[in-house]
């Protein structure tokens, strides 16, 4: 297979206030791969098919050596995030083409993700598939957005009848959906 367009948004700089498209972020379409050829590592690549915009990646828009509980966004690299994607090439016996996955992944068109990278993606069973849920359910409600809002309200918050609930981050993923419950 010849090279194919891998377009990406890249961190291209530090901002200090509201990040600006073309200015701190910019949408490049002369990016290429070529997934017969390219070198996994070990891993797989995958065809992103969704991928998740949360409040929390600006905190990952930072000059590079800010400590920080998660990794900053490297310059010149595309931002990062939870994504669901589609194994189109593997060198992992865990994955096998076709199957759809979860994790994080970059915003392009196709990631590559070296083995240890790749061996914390998880793959959606066809019991999940065939619940018919919206690709989009698997970087949100069911995610690791829900999931967090879940255990966090339930079992860290444990409220009670007559609780009175503050949700400080209300427009977040996990803020959200704790609303909800």
């Amino acid at each position: 297979m010849a090279p194919i367009r891998n377009a990406a948004v890249i961190f291209a700089e530090v901002p200090t206030g509201y990040p600006e498209a073309g200015k701190h972020l910019k949408y490049v379409t002369d990016r290429t791969i070529d997934i017969d050829t390219v070198d996994t590592q070990g891993g797989v690549v995958t065809k992103n098919l969704i991928i998740s915009i949360d409040p929390y990646m600006r905190g990952r828009m930072r000059p590079p050596g800010t400590p920080s509980y998660i990794s900053l966004f490297e310059l010149g690299k595309p931002l990062v995030n939870f994504f669901v994607g589609k194994v189109v090439k593997s060198d992992n016996d865990k994955y096998k083409v076709d199957q759809i996955v979860n994790g994080f992944g970059g915003y392009e068109e196709y990631t590559i993700h070296p083995k240890a990278q790749a061996e914390v993606l998880r793959i959606l069973t066809d019991e999940e598939l065939k619940l018919g849920l919206p690709l989009t359910t698997w970087v949100g409600a069911v995610g690791m957005p829900g999931q967090t809002a879940f255990y966090g309200f339930y079992h860290i918050g444990e409220p009670k009848k007559g609780d009175t609930i503050f949700i400080t981050g209300a427009s977040g993923a996990v803020g959200q959906i704790v609303g909800q419950l």
